[in-house]
């Protein structure tokens, strides 16, 4: 069974990952330090076209195209402060078709990893470049 410890003050308005999880909003659960993505609901498996093995042999880096991997990087090693970040960044579904995609994340504790937990949401009307 897996555990989940929020850092202070970081999910407690959202309660229970796993009803967090159960969202029609893609979302996944990454190692900070690997960037191995460790939980991914089905919503995520929908709209990305990967299924959740896939999903679960795959890193952050995976679902980006090559050229933003050095700013995904940059921004995922960054020291957080607890506090949902909400850039918009491109992400890249599994036909390679690239999209703006908002996204939200919080700093947890997953089965004893250094984690966080994304929420993702196509931009509609806003074009892929950074």
């Amino acid at each position: 069974m897996s555990s989940v410890t929020y850092l202070p003050g970081a999910l407690e308005q959202l309660g229970d990952y796993r009803k967090v999880l159960s969202s029609l909003t893609p979302m996944w659960i990454f190692d900070r330090k690997t960037l191995q993505i460790l939980e991914v609901n089905e919503a995520a498996t929908e709209v990305y076209g990967y299924s959740r093995s896939e999903f679960l042999n795959m890193t952050i880096l995976d679902i980006r195209p090559l050229e933003d991997i050095p700013k995904v990087l940059q921004s995922a090693w960054r020291a957080r402060d607890n506090k949902p970040t909400e850039p918009v960044w491109r992400h890249q579904k599994k036909d390679g078709t690239v999209f703006p995609a908002n996204v939200k994340s919080w700093e947890i504790t997953f089965d004893g990893h250094q984690a966080a937990l994304v929420l993702t949401e196509a931009v509609r009307g806003r074009s892929v470049g950074n």
